[in-house]
């Protein structure tokens, strides 16, 4: 789905999706690794995950899924693997 204040879309099954702009990149090519500073520009949170009458994320309800090494984590627990992670 689109943006409001950036080019990149959003993914709409996402519950929480942060709009950012890119501030600065620090890290040595070298080594092998980039930290990314970015500066959030809008917020959207489903009403699932959101304390009632609030702003603020209720973090009970809200299961981020992660990414990590080629394989797929959530509530410290390993969901799925990438095609490429092998076994």
């Amino acid at each position: 789905m689109p943006s409001e204040t950036v080019r990149a879309p959003r993914i709409a099954e996402c519950p929480l999706q942060l709009e950012c702009r890119l501030s600065a990149l620090h890290g040595d090519e070298s080594r092998g690794f980039v930290l990314v500073d970015l500066t959030v520009k809008r917020v959207h949170a489903h009403r699932d995950i959101v304390v009632g009458g609030t702003h603020h994320i209720d973090t009970s309800r809200w299961h981020p899924l992660f990414f990590i090494f080629r394989e797929y984590f959530g509530d410290a627990r390993p969901l799925g693997r990438n095609f490429r992670a092998g076994r």
